[in-house]
This record gives structure tokens, sequence and C-alpha cells, in this order.
């Protein structure tokens, strides 16, 4: 007997609903743009022909994800993948980052909040404030600036999906594995 992996009722991978309409190209925002997950998943898509935008918080990773999506993209979509040096964890750069996309008027079908940390593994007493700080800016905050500033904007256009990655020490606890989401 196979074990088939399962997901939440109605649940689908972003690349599903990215491509759920052959031929209609979508635009996906992906905070943590710059690698991992974060990288893998605009590449995918910028190969499918959708149109990505990105924000990380390192212009060298972004300058070179810019060179690898237009290798990667299909030819509609190449002069139109955005990427930007955005802090997540401030109200302000997201804010402008918003404003921005509004401008170039491409406002985001998909937004995946992928931006997070995790601390050094320690005991509870033992992180030092500023690491939990940083954990709870990016991981928490991150999101809540993002949804703030884009959720109105997918209201007004009457459409939009929005995915909150969360690392599996979100869900479950483990000694010296202090706060993530």
């Amino acid at each position: 007997m196979t074990a088939t992996p399962t997901t939440p009722l109605g649940a689908q991978s972003t690349a599903t609903m990215a491509a759920r309409v052959p031929g209609n190209q979508r635009t996906v925002l992906i905070t943590g743009v710059s690698r991992g997950l974060g990288k893998a998943l605009a590449l995918e898509l910028a190969k499918r022909g959708h149109t990505v935008i990105g924000c990380s918080r390192s212009q060298e990773k972004l300058n070179s994800l810019q060179a690898d999506l237009t290798s990667h993209s299909s030819p509609l979509s190449i002069s139109k993948h955005l990427v930007m040096n955005v802090d997540v964890r401030s109200n302000n750069s997201v804010e402008e980052f918003a404003r921005s996309i509004v401008e170039k008027k491409s406002v985001p079908d998909i937004i995946v909040n992928n931006a997070g940390t995790i601390n050094r593994n320690n005991k509870v007493w033992e992180v030092p404030p500023e690491e939990f700080d940083n954990v709870i800016d990016i991981n928490i905050k991150g999101i809540a600036n993002m949804l703030r500033h884009f959720i109105p904007i997918m209201i007004e256009n009457k459409q939009g999906v929005i995915v909150n990655m969360s690392s599996g020490w979100g869900r479950s606890a483990a000694a010296q594995v202090e706060l993530s989401t």
C-alpha cells in the first residue's frame, strides 16, 4: 500500500494556484525571495510565465535573482519582474514597497509571505533580547505589515490569495528551540 500526502481541505500549492487557469498568467509577490524556498518558488513561477514581484533585505542576492529570473522566464514575463530591497520588519519600508507596486500598475494576484527566521538553539531565558525581537519582528510583524498594506489593494481589485508560510517549529516545540512562526 502506498501512502499519499494529504493537504487540508481546499489547500493547494502556490504553484498550482498560480497555474490553475492555462494561459492565465498571475502576478505573484514573494517576501524572502532572495534564497531558499522563496527563490525556488520565484524561479519556477517565472519559468511558467508568471510575473514575480519579490522583496528581500539583501541587495546583492536580489541583483543575482533578477538575472536568474530573466534567464528562467518565458518571453512574455521577462520584463515584468520586479525585485526590491525591502525590510518587512519596517512598516515604512513595506508601505513604500506597496506604493511602488501600485505606481507600476502591478497589483499582485497572490502574496506569499515567506520571509522568516529562527533564533539559534538556546534556552529561552538565554536568548538575547535582540535575537528574540528579530524573530518576532520578521515572523509576526513582517506578515502584519504586508497584510496592512496589501489587503486594501487586493480588496480594491476584488481578488487575491494570501499564503502565510511558517516553519515546523511554529506548530510544535522542542528543547532549546524558542519562538518561531
